[in-house]
C-alpha cells in the first residue's frame, strides 16, 4: 500500500540541487553528508599527515552525528537534551539550546538559519548565530535526521511513521503522508525525486511537494538512511546484510554484494568506487558499476560511521576508538587517531577533521 496523504496546502514548487557540506555563510543549503546526493564527499582540504587535537569539546551525551561547519561555527548535538553551536577555531561554545531529548543529527543550514530535529518530536526553525527559536513545528514521534530543503520547502521523516513537508518561511505544513512503518532517514534528491528510506527496507521516490510515489525498491530488511547517489544510481545499505545499486530513473536494482553483516548506514560514493561500512568495523570499497571489491579494511567493534572523503584522503571511524586516515585507492593506512570511545562520523572543513566519541567532539588537525 503506498503512503496515504493526510493534508496538504497548494503550492507550486519546482525541484533544484543545491548545497554544500561546510559553507562560509550566503544563500546557499548547507547539508550534511556531501550535499542533498549524501556522497559523502567534502570538496575542501583533507589532513594527509596528522598534527594533533586542536580543540576537544565535552558534551553531556554522547555524540553520534557528523558535525556541520557553518560560517565559522560547528553545529552539533548529543542524545542527552542539546543542540550546541561551537567556534570552529577555539572549541568555545557560542550556544545550546535545551529540550530536544536527544539530536541524532546535525542542523541543514539556510539563509542562516539552523532546521533541527529531536526525539521530542519537534522540528525546530533557530537562528544560527543566537540559536533562538524561529518557530516549531510538532511531529508525533522523534525527528532523527536533519532534512533536505529545496525551494523554500524542508523534507523530512519522523518517527511517527509519517514524512513531511513543511514551508520553511512560515512552518506551515505543505503536505504531510502517512507511511506504512517508521523512518531515520535524512531525504536525498536525483532530479526531480525525493528519495526517502523506512524500517521495513524500501526506498521510496517521491514526486515534488510528496504529490505522488513514482517508485519504490525494497530490500528483505531495514534500511536506514536515503541513497548516496552517484551518476544516476543510488546505493543504500540494509540490515539483510547487503549493499544494493539502485537504478534511480526506473527503481530497478543492478547488483547487490553480501557483506555478510548488518549495513546501517548509506555508502561514500565517488569517481566510480563505492564505500561501504558494516556494523562491525568492515569497510568494502566496491566498483560502482559491478559491485566487484576494490579493496576492504577489517577492524573490530560496533560502528556507528559513514566514511568521508576530501582530496585524496577517506576518514573511518571505528568501534575499536579510532579514527583513521586511508588512501581511496588502495585502502591502506596513512595515518590513525585514538579517542576515548566509538569514533562516529567523521566530517572535513578546511584542513580540520570533527567527530564525535563518547560525550565529547573532537577537532583534529
Amino acid at each position: 500500500m503506498l503512503a496515504r496523504f493526510i493534508f496538504v496546502i497548494p503550492l507550486a514548487i519546482a525541484l533544484a540541487i543545491a548545497a554544500s557540506a561546510a559553507a562560509d555563510g550566503g544563500d546557499e543549503v548547507v547539508l550534511y553528508d556531501g550535499g542533498p546526493h549524501h556522497t559523502g564527499v567534502y570538496d575542501t582540504q583533507p589532513v594527509r599527515e596528522l598534527t594533533g587535537v586542536k580543540w576537544k569539546f565535552d558534551t553531556v551525551g554522547d555524540v553520534t552525528s557528523p558535525p556541520l561547519v557553518y560560517d565559522g561555527i560547528v553545529y552539533f548535538g548529543d542524545w542527552e537534551d542539546h543542540f550546541y553551536a561551537v567556534d570552529v577555531e577555539t572549541g568555545n561554545e557560542r550556544w545550546r539550546h535545551k529540550g530536544v531529548k536527544a539530536a541524532a543529527g546535525p542542523p541543514t543550514i539556510y539563509k542562516g538559519v539552523a532546521y533541527w530535529g529531536g526525539h521530542s518530536g519537534i522540528f525546530y526553525a533557530l537562528d544560527a548565530k543566537t540559536g533562538e527559536e524561529l518557530w516549531t513545528y510538532q511531529t508525533g514521534g522523534g525527528v532523527c535526521f536533519p532534512p533536505l530543503i529545496q525551494d523554500d520547502i524542508a523534507y523530512f521523516t519522523s518517527h511517527d511513521s509519517c514524512y513531511y513537508a513543511v514551508d520553511i518561511n512560515s512552518g506551515e505544513l505543505v503536505r504531510k503522508l502517512e507511511a506504512e512503518t517508521g523512518s531515520c532517514s535524512s531525504p536525498s534528491v536525483f532530479e526531480d525525486v525525493v528519495l526517502i528510506s523506512d524500517w521495513n527496507g524500501v526506498v521510496h521516490a517521491y514526486e515534488k511537494a510528496l504529490a505522488g510515489e513514482r517508485w519504490r525498491f525494497a530490500a528483505q530488511q531495514k534500511i536506514y538512511h536515503a541513497p548516496a547517489i552517484m551518476d544516476g544510481v543510488g546505493y543504500v545499505g540494509s540490515y539483510d546484510h547487503n549493499v544494493y545499486a539502485i537504478d534511480l530513473r526506473s527503481g530497478k536494482q543492478l547488483w547487490k554484494f553480501d557483506t555478510g553483516e548488518k549495513v546501517g548506514l548509506e555508502p561514500a560514493v565517488r569517481d566510480g568506487v563505492v564505500y561501504a561500512v558494516t556494523r562491525q568495523s568492515h569497510l568494502y570499497a566496491l566498483d560502482a558499476k559491478t559491485g566487484d571489491v576494490i579493496w576492504d579494511f577489517d577492524r573490530d567493534g560496533k560502528v556507528y560511521s559513514k566514511p568521508a572523503l576530501a582530496g585524496d584522503v577517506l576518514y573511518f571511524g571505528s568501534g575499536d576508538h579510532y579514527l583513521y586516515a586511508l588512501d581511496p585507492k588502495t585502502g591502506k593506512e596513512m595515518w590513525k587517531f585514538e579517542a576515548q570511545d566509538m569514533v562516529c562520523n567523521p566530517s572535513v572543513y578546511d584542513g580540520l577533521v570533527f567527530f564525535g566519541s563518547g560525550p565529547a567532539v573532537y577537532c583534529l588537525e
